[in-house]
């Protein structure tokens, strides 16, 4: 058993879903949904998300769940000043195998935030 059916197997055991629809995995999507009813998805370019669903079901917006890392950014602004700061960028995971094993950390934080 490789770590990408392994982090599978531990995502049902801790009673999560695949409720990806047919769409979502030709893209390359996976979804699941966690016992607490939070819907979570994990995508081939790299992003992993906790996605908020409406009445209806449909997603509607969604949360980054990927780290972040500051970068420096400079400009010059129609004043003529230099400005200079900092953004936060998202980490991308191309590895499946790793996205899923943070899905399966990210569970199991929330599973243990609901018994709290």
């Amino acid at each position: 058993m490789n770590e990408e059916q392994l982090a599978l197997e531990t995502l049902k055991a801790l009673g999560a879903k695949d409720t990806s629809s047919l769409s979502q995995v030709k893209r390359g999507t996976t979804c699941f949904t966690l016992p607490n009813g939070d819907c979570i998805s994990e995508h081939k370019t790299g992003y992993i998300r906790k996605n908020l669903l409406n009445k209806n079901g449909s997603i509607y917006t969604c949360y980054q769940l990927n780290p972040t890392y500051k970068t420096p950014y400079k400009m010059i602004w129609q004043d003529g000043k230099l400005h200079e700061g900092t953004h936060n960028r998202r980490m991308l995971i191309y590895s499946k195998a790793e996205r899923l094993k943070r899905l399966v950390l990210y569970t199991i934080k929330q599973i243990n935030k609901s018994n709290a």
